[in-house]
């Protein structure tokens, strides 16, 4: 393979998992029609993709009349209970839309048009008109200054000229789909554009009121697509040009739709065009393991998943007995040749972040680590003065968003930072300890993994707190000098970490596992010693998958300093956010479900090996608090525990006070977690809170 791949035609994709995209415009398209048959002052509806690239705009516009008619009557889903004539009226519009000739026009041809270089108006018109003539097949662009001598700047002579080229009737939808327009932030000098009441300049002001324009006529609909501020552009766009832009999710997409998208697409490039599936996969390689490989390196993002996949065809061809396999994927994809290629277009952004944007990039990265959601208008404050839309920095970082419907029907996002960009963002930040450790842990994330619960947040929040201390500060630790008071085991362990670590996802522990014959996914509570002999391995830190009632909540392993010892150690995080503390009972359970298995499964054949638990709650209950006389407390072997729990040998059980838990995690930081989490039990970490995130960025940053 060259140093340098440029091949972006290997195949002949297949836009799949676009549904409800399709449903949300064409439900927007139906309400722009309504509204200009019912009010003539109506304001107009335009379904608008500000997204960053890779997402799929492009091939969504070009492709969605197509999908329509793929999809049927399902294009257009109502209300239900709808009347008769509704439906008539709804059925009536997607025969129509049917029918309809999509018109694409790329932004990055707009440029100043003689004869009124500077009017904006001018040349988004004659850029329409330029299309609509390109794409009928006329060889030359027509002459400006003619078509101004014509058009004169009137949006009903425009529309019926481009009627005309297009060999359209009058009563047929024209679909005009803008794309690029991210453009427009580079116009600023190029155009007379007006300014706001304070002085401003917003060529999107401007853009979109000439759409307001066009949309006065009949059965003319737009979709604009592109890289941009979209919530900023949409919240003036509303106030100041009198349109309503509607955001097309276009979300990234999951594995099973990958396996559509790999088993749909062919490539003539091979004898036979045979699908992509068959191409790239075999007996011993299948389409799902295939698919599982691209959803974890590109996230599901549409551009970089066809992007590897081109590649990965390339490979093929270039090397005919090549045969896929997990390790084979990740030695080809790993090359920079590989990632240089699928993450070219962002190169540049990446590799220049400013010091604003890298004091935001831990935010992001917590936000993605923890699928922490955020709602449309979640503000993120760079200042006293100064606020962004975290909706739109995220496509600024060159990041992604996933939207999630929750069960209360509410729209809410997740940012997304696939693990084909992490060594670029790394390059930017190598000097920032806790950035490379976050980056670290997102990149070790297996892609099932998801932070679901305020339960997850706040093991993640431990863990990394953990690993920060041991890697740079346990000697200025409070909480290990208060686990080495505590515990003469701990004193005897090396707590200094040679190397960064980071977090690892072992796979959980529950009462079953699976007995066929593929790859189990979960340990069985009878599994301890290949846990500790296997899976957990010094200097790194360990959570599992899943949240699981039947292993604590961290898990790692240390070295003795000088003796043969070893010390397993489990910490079980309790956040209790309301008046309600863990009990005993609790205690006791968690204790027996950790400190006996490994006891009588490891510890009774590894004699040098200890084991340890700590319990680290939010909140004790009084009786708890008032018999460990508000302290933290250690239970060593033979103390009994409640008086129904014995410690065995080489055992140890530590309780953690409320206020060394507090001193650890950090009082503001506690204090917030409980605001936003103590009106449910168990709520989704959709309630954090960007500020409380920033909060934590803050608190980790001291210790970094």
């Amino acid at each position: 393979m060259s140093s340098v791949f440029q091949r972006q035609d290997m195949y002949d994709t297949v836009v799949v998992d676009r549904e409800q995209d399709v449903v949300l415009t064409t439900g927007q398209l139906y309400g722009l029609q309504v509204r200009r048959e019912v009010d003539r002052s109506f304001k107009p509806i335009i379904p608008f993709a500000p997204h960053l690239f890779g997402s799929g705009k492009t091939r969504f516009v070009k492709s969605y009349l197509e999908l329509v008619k793929n999809m049927g009557d399902r294009a257009l889903i109502g209300p239900e209970n709808i009347s008769d004539c509704e439906k008539d009226r709804r059925g009536s519009f997607l025969d129509k839309l049917h029918e309809a000739v999509l018109l694409y026009v790329d932004l990055t041809e707009l440029k100043p048009t003689e004869p009124k270089e500077k009017s904006l108006k001018w040349s988004a018109h004659y850029l329409l008109f330029k299309s609509a003539c390109l794409q009928s097949g006329f060889e030359e662009e027509p002459s400006p200054v003619e078509c101004y001598n014509v058009l004169q700047l009137r949006t009903t002579v425009l529309v019926k000229r481009i009627r005309e080229v297009l060999n359209m009737r009058t009563d047929q939808f024209l679909l005009v789909a803008f794309d690029e327009v991210g453009v427009l932030d580079e116009s600023y000098d190029e155009f007379h554009l007006k300014r706001t009441p304070d002085g401003r300049v917003r060529p999107y002001n401007d853009f979109f009121r000439i759409l307001w324009e066009l949309c006065l006529e009949d059965n003319v609909f737009f979709i604009v697509v592109g890289k941009s501020e979209g919530l900023n552009i949409r919240n003036y766009a509303i106030s100041v040009s009198r349109v309503e832009l509607t955001f097309i999710p276009l979300s990234p997409l999951e594995k099973h739709s990958i396996i559509e998208h790999l088993e749909k697409s062919s490539s003539s490039m091979f004898t036979g065009s045979p699908k992509v599936s068959q191409i790239l996969c075999h007996q011993h390689f299948s389409t799902n393991e295939l698919a599982e490989l691209l959803l974890e390196l590109t996230g599901g993002v549409p551009g970089l998943l066809v992007k590897a996949i081109n590649y990965l065809l390339q490979c093929r061809l270039s090397q005919d007995h090549l045969l896929l396999s997990k390790e084979s994927f990740w030695m080809i994809m790993n090359d920079s040749i590989a990632t240089n290629y699928c993450v070219d277009p962002l190169l540049p952004r990446l590799s220049s972040l400013s010091k604003t944007r890298q004091r935001l990039l831990k935010m992001l990265t917590l936000l993605a680590l923890y699928h922490i959601r955020f709602e449309l208008d979640e503000l993120v404050h760079l200042s006293s003065t100064c606020a962004v839309f975290l909706f739109d920095l995220v496509t600024d970082m060159c990041f992604y968003r996933r939207l999630i419907v929750d069960e209360n029907h509410q729209e809410l996002y997740e940012v997304l930072i696939p693990k084909l960009l992490i060594r670029y963002i790394e390059q930017s930040v190598n000097n920032d300890r806790l950035e490379w450790l976050l980056l670290q842990t997102l990149k070790s994330q297996p892609v099932e993994f998801f932070y679901e619960s305020k339960c997850r947040v706040f093991e993640g929040l431990v863990a990394t707190m953990f690993y920060l201390q041991f890697c740079y500060h346990p000697t200025d630790s409070l909480m290990f000098s208060i686990l080495g008071q505590l515990s003469s085991v701990w004193n005897e362990m090396n707590v200094k970490f040679s190397s960064e670590s980071t977090a690892y996802y072992m796979k959980s522990i529950h009462y079953t596992t699976s007995t066929s014959e593929v790859e189990r996914d979960t340990f069985g509570i009878n599994d301890w010693k290949k846990i500790v002999e296997e899976m957990l391995e010094f200097e790194k830190i360990y959570i599992p998958f899943e949240p699981t009632s039947r292993s604590p909540d961290i898990l790692f392993k240390l070295h003795g300093r000088t003796s043969g010892q070893n010390l397993i150690v489990g910490i079980a995080c309790k956040g209790r956010w309301s008046f309600n503390g863990i009990r005993w009972n609790e205690i006791v359970d968690e204790a027996c479900k950790f400190l006996q298995p490994v006891h009588d499964q490891v510890v009774t054949v590894h004699p040098t090996l200890n084991c340890m638990l700590i319990i680290m709650s939010t909140k004790l209950s009084t009786s708890v608090a008032t018999d460990l006389n508000h302290s933290s407390h250690c239970y060593s072997f033979g103390d009994r525990v409640a008086g129904v729990f014995t410690i065995p040998l080489n055992c140890e059980l530590i309780i953690l006070s409320e206020s060394d838990v507090e001193n650890f995690i950090g009082k503001d930081i506690l204090s917030s977690l409980r605001s936003a989490f103590k009106s449910m039990d168990n709520p989704h970490s959709r309630s954090i809170g960007i500020s409380t995130v920033q909060e934590i960025v803050l608190s980790l940053s001291k210790n970094n």
